[in-house]
């Protein structure tokens, strides 16, 4: 017994050697990481930041858009019968038309050899009364593919919409249905045209512009008359898009020069009442805002950037007017 007891004490202090050792060894197998012997920057790294002065001058609240000439009276043009395939889309998007060209044709070949048939069979004669209004029924309904396989302008216009679903990535052998094949043609009449602008309600609600509100139109192109004329905003109306709300503005082209036609784009300029005069004035991108408080950044004594909040005015896409807050030549950070 005293020999095992031995022996059990011997492998126990065997145990614990063999576990300091694993543990001194151990510690030398991970890395700590290196000591770092630099001293801590006293200072933090200066940053710099382009600086702008505040300056004195004008602002005017203006908005620029566009609108584009678009009749009201505009047709649409489709074929009523079923039954035959597209043979050609004669016209294109934005192309002008006359009153009487074909927009589109039906291909009619089968239709017209059918018909040939069954005028031989009622020729021939032979058949029962059952059987020839069976044929005569078909022979008109045939023959009223044929009758419109040309789809015509009713109206001098510019085409201004094609329906492509039944053009792009069809079966060509599928049959037009009535409806299906749709042409829009606008005329060349200015008598129901209006100017229709659409814009981001964000961009509207910082205007008072809305209906009887005068607008400046202007033709746009490098090489157009830049003449101004003026017309005024007769209706608008607020919609959801894909991208956000949106406001549509329908402006009177009545009094328009005779060389503005549909489909014509113009330059809209709106211009508030309000305006600032010799105000002080600091770029917008140099502005900022948080819970309802406006605030811009300026320089300490030591170079650090610290909040400045100012009471603002007006604005334009450029500049914003300040109230108080700041002097006239102070250096605020611009970005």
């Amino acid at each position: 017994m005293r020999i095992r007891e031995k022996i059990s004490k011997f492998l126990v202090a065997c145990s614990v050697i063999l576990a300091i050792c694993l543990m001194v060894g151990g510690c030398s197998l991970f890395n700590y990481g290196d000591k770092d012997d630099k001293v801590a920057l006293s200072t933090p790294i200066k940053v710099e930041y382009k600086m702008y002065r505040v300056i004195e001058g004008d602002i005017t609240k203006e908005f620029s858009g566009m609108c584009t000439v678009t009749s009201f009276g505009a047709v649409k043009y489709s074929y009523n019968v079923s039954g035959a395939n597209l043979e050609e889309m004669v016209v294109r998007s934005g192309q002008k038309v006359s009153k009487g060209d074909v927009l589109c044709r039906l291909s009619t070949a089968q239709e017209q050899a059918r018909i040939a048939e069954i005028d031989e069979r009622l020729e021939a004669g032979g058949i029962n009364s059952v059987t020839k209004r069976a044929l005569q029924y078909e022979r008109e309904s045939l023959q009223a593919i044929v009758d419109a396989a040309e789809l015509k302008s009713g109206i001098d216009g510019v085409v201004r919409y094609i329906n492509t679903r039944f053009t792009i990535g069809r079966d060509p052998n599928a049959e037009v249905t009535p409806g299906e094949c749709m042409v829009v043609v606008d005329p060349e009449t200015m008598d129901d045209a209006q100017g229709i602008m659409t814009v981001e309600s964000s961009t509207a609600s910082k205007y008072t512009m809305g209906i009887h509100s005068k607008v400046t139109l202007t033709r746009s192109g490098a090489s157009a008359d830049k003449t101004p004329f003026e017309a005024t905003i007769v209706g608008s109306s607020d919609a959801a898009g894909a991208f956000g709300q949106s406001v549509t503005y329908f402006i009177d082209l009545s009094g328009v020069p005779d060389d503005i036609k549909v489909g014509d784009r113009l330059t809209v300029t709106f211009i508030e009442d309000e305006k600032a005069v010799n105000c002080l004035k600091i770029p917008v991108s140099a502005l900022y805002s948080f819970e309802g408080r406006n605030f811009v950044y300026v320089l300490d004594s030591q170079g650090l950037r610290r909040e400045c909040y100012v009471e603002v005015g007006i604005s334009d896409d450029s500049f914003v007017e300040i109230k108080s807050g700041l002097e006239l030549g102070q250096q605020i950070v611009q970005y």
